[in-house]
């Protein structure tokens, strides 16, 4: 039965996972929204949750808003599709600009008495955002989009003259994804991840240098109840100095001195009380781990740390993630890092318990998981961004484009490989947070 509780801590986890998720694919889809503009491409489109419905406004060019699923987001780019071409999407054009509107049954009446398919070419010129495709009132629509042409401007949907349809559809063309140099088009699948990087490592820098490094020290902060230094005396605030007359300069050397005995064994602990050097003879316990232990944990001090510092670390911590989601790749352990993968249920619980350890807690995970999506975008499978740039770069080297029934098979193989993923990686996430696994 769920309780009042139970249903408050499954919103609350429900609610931290859609911030989380929504603000990584935000900052991802934000880099490639960028890098179009910069490049003079229209972006139709650029939405916080998953396609459908929408609530939504214009801004010049660009709808901005928020779907009925705001889970992620997405971008539109104009010409991504790289559809039909030639003299007859002048004729589409044509069409659609006489009429302003026309609904989905009357153009596809009107394609029958046609030479050309109608449908066709209206669909690549809704993917430039010449035309707009929508649904209202539970039909399909085709709009022609906003324009100024010879000086008059006319309103989305508003018929109108074309005088000259070749130079207008070419001015339209210079504004797809699909008429720009191939190292463009490269830069733009690249932006999302660089995005992700480039904020995850703004944010690892300001909080490493605000917060510092946090290093565990020799000094002991708490003495477990009962434990063997409990019953020796060890206080907090003692500094361990040795055990078993061997030096200790860290608390790493101290952890690391322990492990090479076993529960049951007698050690001579070293350390130093209000500055008198004292020792004393401890037996191991055993940990609910089962390694052995004295019982006590370090007392931990926060260092300063430097910009050229931060960066260093932030910039190892990119090569460690890089490091791991390379072992998907790698049939050896590729079943050991599918095990460790989070699916969106754990991400959601992990995002909750950070949102409850604090905001520092939360912006850290936001910068760790960027870091992790923005790696996996480049994975080379298709529809991922990784993908494309393999098939752009094949379409560069052939000098032909791939055929379409070749380029929607690989996504196909693509999306199944993630759903497979994801069902993976959510039982695991279920046995491991749910059931005890």
């Amino acid at each position: 039965m769920i309780t009042l509780s139970s249903l408050t801590d499954i919103l609350t986890t429900v609610f931290w996972g859609l911030v989380l998720l929504t603000s990584i694919v935000f900052i991802h889809e934000g880099g490639h929204y960028l890098a179009a503009r910069a490049f003079g491409v229209r972006v139709k489109e650029f939405m916080i949750g998953l396609p459908g419905a929408k609530l939504a406004f214009k801004r010049k060019e660009t709808y901005y808003g928020v779907t009925v699923v705001p889970l992620g987001g997405y971008c539109m780019i104009a010409g991504m599709e790289k559809g039909a071409a030639g003299t007859d999407l002048e004729k589409a054009l044509a069409f659609i600009s006489y009429f302003g509107t026309i609904c989905l049954e009357r153009a596809e009446r009107a394609g029958e008495s046609l030479d050309f398919d109608l449908l066709t070419h209206l669909n690549t010129l809704d993917d430039w955002g010449t035309v707009r495709r929508y649904r209202a009132r539970g039909l399909y629509h085709y709009d022609i989009a906003e324009a100024t042409i010879d000086g008059v401007r006319y309103e989305e949907g508003e018929s109108r003259y074309i005088p000259d349809l070749k130079a207008f559809l070419a001015s339209e063309h210079t504004r797809t994804y699909a008429s720009l140099p191939w190292w463009k088009r490269i830069v733009i699948l690249l932006a999302g991840s660089f995005s992700n990087l480039l904020v995850a490592m703004a944010i690892l820098i300001t909080l490493l240098m605000v917060n510092g490094t946090q290093a565990p020290t020799t000094t002991v902060d708490s003495v477990v109840p009962s434990s063997p230094a409990a019953v020796a005396g060890v206080l907090p605030g003692d500094e361990i100095v040795s055990l078993n007359a061997v030096p200790l300069q860290s608390w790493q050397d101290f952890t690391s001195a322990v492990q090479q005995y076993e529960a049951g064994d007698e050690v001579v602990l070293g350390y130093r009380h209000d500055g008198y050097k004292l020792t004393a003879v401890l037996t191991l316990a055993e940990s609910e781990a089962g390694s052995p232990m004295i019982g006590v944990t370090s007392r931990i001090r926060h260092e300063p740390i430097d910009f050229f510092r931060a960066a260093e670390v932030s910039v190892s911590l990119v090569g460690l993630t890089l490091g791991a989601i390379l072992q998907l790749l790698n049939p050896a352990t590729f079943a050991n890092t599918i095990g460790q993968t989070s699916s969106v249920v754990g991400i959601s619980m992990e995002a909750s318990s950070a949102a409850a350890s604090g905001p520092f807690t939360f912006i850290l995970l936001v910068a760790a998981l960027s870091i992790s999506i923005g790696l996996m975008n480049l994975l080379p499978i298709p529809p991922l961004d990784g993908g494309k740039i393999v098939i752009e770069t094949i379409e560069r080297v052939t000098r032909r484009r791939l055929p379409a029934r070749v380029v929607n098979g690989l996504s196909f193989a693509g999306l199944a490989a993630m759903l497979l993923l994801f069902v993976v990686a959510t039982n695991a996430d279920i046995q491991r947070y749910f059931l005890g696994g």
